[in-house]
């Protein structure tokens, strides 16, 4: 209903107009009119240049009224009507244009154009057909017909005025990626396929389209058309890298691992092709292996790529990844450290740095590159931590705890927190600052209750000071719970028990102990509840072991020679 009241309306207005100027029809008389007339015209082009348009409006309806069947000031009104966003206004001036010019075409456009602007699509497409009749080779027609009837949905029309515009204009890439985006929406590959084969006969010297067929046949899975086409671009062209990539590709897809990657290797050694393009594809090829044969070949392959670009930091830094993941820490590490030499201000490698070399238990570097990434993020808690647990493991316990009082201050995670405070704890005891650890371990339990570490420092660090020796077991308890079979914690539970004099359960746990871990400390404290027990000789033979395995404590060889325990 709306449309046709439009329509109406539009009916009225151009009606009225056609009949007005059918009865006033005014044009110069004299000379002098003729040049009243040119100095309104210049001066209304004048405004429409400096786009002031109410006044260049003006004008032309000033020298409309001098010369009526003027078709030129007619469009003109259009024009500055259509720049106004007053379109539907401007569709009579246009029409008038075209009456009193009907071989003017670009009236015709104009007026196709102002119908676009406001939404009449019908109308435009007729107005555009009615040019196409005159002026049937008008090449803008052609195009903006084509978009017009891709806008209104009208598939088919769209495709007669492809056809058309390659009758008239020859095969034109951009008529030929339209077509075969809709034929990919419509799912019609093989006419994808015909448009390229069309694109290719009428440009035979733009290899690079042989090249997209190629890449669309694989993409598609159409190997054995694929490989038709390299036969065939290989009899014309001379071999490219591109084209042994796509090789590689083919090779791929029908399993032939072994072959696809020399072939990928052969076309990355040269620089025909770019880093990013070459990156690009290492990482696609990771994305499709999960087997780990294949990953450890692509991983080769990212070396080479690293090598040859050795001032790219996403090929350092990717081949850092495929080490690690690959079980190659240290290797790892080395890339890792060239991509933060490139680029220092990122922080998840400077992550994986410290992570690897944590894992590599490597803390003297892990000291080392935490204060270094510290520069580039002074509120990253993480760092603080990396850095305080690595001086911790070094036993230089004050810059232990100098960094973790620090990064504490910047730790909103309540996981992490428990962990500083658990580690602060350790620093703590190891500085002989005995409240100042326990209270740190108080704050990591109010945070996780059931963390083991904690649990099992707290425990045993208490019962080593013969303090709260209740709340000390309670600990060790909860942990064996949780751990039965860990020997760490058995040996802390165990002794915890010593401490408190229950020296027959302490045996139970300190032997189940032994028995799975040759640990000096723990064979040590087996032995002491063995001669509390009154079995000395087997006491004297537990810490001759200890003694042997190097870990046992300072009195060690006291005890054996005096056959004694000693605390």
């Amino acid at each position: 209903m709306r449309i046709l009241l439009f329509s109406a309306i539009f009916l009225t207005v151009f009606l009225s107009f056609s009949q007005r100027k059918k009865k006033d029809i005014v044009v110069p008389q004299t000379q002098e009119d003729s040049l009243k007339l040119e100095g309104v015209l210049v001066e209304a082009e004048k405004q429409l240049i400096l786009e002031n348009y109410a006044k260049a409006l003006e004008n032309f309806h000033v020298a409309l009224e001098m010369n009526s069947e003027s078709a030129a000031t007619h469009f003109k009104i259009a024009e500055v009507l259509a720049k106004s966003d007053e379109g539907q206004k401007a569709i009579p001036y246009a029409m008038e244009a075209i009456e009193l010019d009907p071989q003017n075409k670009y009236y015709r456009l104009g007026l196709a154009r102002i119908y676009q602007s406001v939404g009449f699509y019908i109308d435009a497409a007729k107005t555009y057909e009615k040019l196409l009749e005159l002026f049937p080779s008008e090449e803008n027609a052609l195009y903006e017909l084509a978009e017009l009837y891709q806008l209104t949905g009208r598939r088919d029309e769209m495709f007669r005025v492809f056809d058309q515009i390659e009758a008239q204009l020859g095969v034109k890439e951009e008529i030929t990626r339209e077509k075969q985006r809709i034929y990919m929406k419509e799912g019609k590959l093989d006419q994808v396929v015909e448009e390229y084969e069309k694109l290719i006969d009428a440009y035979p010297h733009e290899s690079s389209y042989k090249v997209e067929l190629i890449n669309f046949l694989i993409q598609n899975k159409k190997l054995e058309e694929a490989e038709a086409a390299i036969v065939d671009y290989e009899a014309t062209e001379s071999t490219s890298s591109r084209i042994t990539l796509m090789k590689s590709e083919l090779a791929w897809m029908r399993g032939d691992r072994e072959r696809s990657l020399n072939l990928m290797s052969e076309a990355f050694e040269t620089n025909s092709i770019d880093f990013d393009a070459k990156f690009q594809i290492v990482s696609n090829y990771m994305i499709m292996s999960p087997k780990a044969e294949d990953r450890r070949k692509l991983t080769k392959i990212a070396v080479q790529l690293a090598d040859q670009y050795p001032d790219e930091f996403k090929a350092q830094a990717f081949v850092g990844d495929m080490l690690y993941q690959n079980g190659d820490s240290e290797s790892a590490v080395k890339y890792y450290l060239k991509a933060v030499t490139l680029s220092p201000s990122n922080y998840s490698v400077w992550q994986n740095i410290l992570n690897v070399e944590a894992d590599l238990n490597q803390y003297d570097s892990v000291v080392v590159h935490a204060e270094r990434a510290l520069e580039y993020f002074p509120n990253q808690a993480l760092l603080y931590y990396f850095a305080g647990t690595g001086h911790l493991i070094k036993n230089d316990y004050k810059k232990s705890v100098r960094m973790l009082e620090q990064g504490r201050k910047y730790t909103v995670d309540p996981n992490l927190l428990t962990v500083f405070y658990g580690q602060l704890g350790d620093a703590y005891n190891g500085l002989k600052e005995q409240d100042k650890s326990f209270k740190a371990y108080e704050k990591a339990l109010e945070n996780s209750p059931n963390n083991d570490h904690v649990l099992n420092n707290y425990s045993y660090f208490l019962s080593l000071a013969n303090k709260d020796l209740d709340k000390a077991l309670e600990m060790s308890s909860k942990l064996i719970e949780q751990h039965p079979n860990n020997p760490t914690y058995l040996d802390t539970h165990g002794w915890v028990l010593y401490t408190n004099g229950k020296f027959k359960e302490s045996r139970k746990f300190l032997e189940k102990a032994v028995s799975l871990d040759e640990d000096g400390t723990v064979i040590e404290h087996y032995g002491d509840v063995l001669y509390q027990l009154g079995e000395v000789e087997e006491a004297i033979r537990q810490w001759e072991r200890a003694r042997d395995l190097g870990s046992a404590s300072e009195l060690i060889e006291k005890k054996i020679a005096d056959r004694k325990l000693y605390e």
